[in-house]
C-alpha cells in the first residue's frame, strides 16, 4: 500500500492505487455495499491518520519547549531565585546553580542524566525524526484521501445509475 512506501505509476488509472488496496479489483465491479464498506473504511483510517499528525505535532512542540526552556536556564545566571514546579499546580522557591547535566525523558519512564549538550543534541534528533514523521503521515492521508475520493466518485455513479435504471 502506499503508506508502506508504495506509489501510483505516472500513467496509471485513477483508481489504481485503491485498486492495489482491494487486490487488484475495480471499484466499479464492487457492489453499493462493499463500496459503503470500504468508504467507511478509509474513513477510519484517514481519522487515524489525521490523530497520529496531531499528536505529532503536539509532542514536537512539547520538545521545543522543553529545548528552548533548557536553552533558557543554561544562559541564565547562578543564584537566580525562581519557583520551581513540584506538580502542576504547586511551586516551591529555588535557585539556580551551575548546570552541568540534567535528566532526559527517552520514553516509558526512562530518564537518562546527560550534559546539556547532549540533552539540546538529543532533543534536535527527536525533533527532526518527529517532523520526518509527520511528512509521511501527511503523505499517507493525502493518498487516502485520494482514495476516498475515488471510492466517493464510483459510489455516486452507482447512485445515480440505480436513479436511471
Amino acid at each position: 500500500t502506499p503508506e508502506q512506501g508504495g506509489h501510483m505509476a505516472a500513467g496509471a488509472a485513477p483508481s489504481a492505487g485503491l485498486e492495489e488496496e482491494t487486490g487488484g479489483i475495480s471499484l466499479h465491479s464492487l457492489s453499493y455495499e462493499q463500496l459503503m464498506q470500504l468508504k467507511n473504511s478509509i474513513e477510519e483510517e484517514l481519522q487515524g491518520l489525521q490523530g497520529a499528525h496531531q499528536q505529532l505535532q503536539v509532542s514536537t512542540k512539547k520538545l521545543q519547549i522543553s529545548k528552548a526552556a533548557l536553552d533558557e536556564l543554561t544562559k541564565t545566571s547562578e543564584g537566580t531565585r525562581m519557583l520551581v514546579p513540584i506538580t502542576s499546580s504547586l511551586y516551591v522557591p529555588g535557585e539556580t546553580s551551575a548546570l552541568q547535566s540534567c535528566l532526559v525523558d527517552v520514553g516509558t519512564g526512562y530518564y537518562i542524566e546527560k550534559s546539556v549538550a547532549e540533552a539540546q543534541a538529543f532533543m534536535d534528533r527527536k525533533i527532526e525524526l518527529m517532523a520526518n514523521q509527520t511528512v509521511g503521515v501527511r503523505q499517507a492521508a493525502a493518498i487516502k484521501g485520494q482514495h476516498m475520493q475515488q471510492a466517493m466518485q464510483v459510489l455516486n455513479e452507482k447512485r445515480f445509475a440505480a436513479k436511471q435504471g
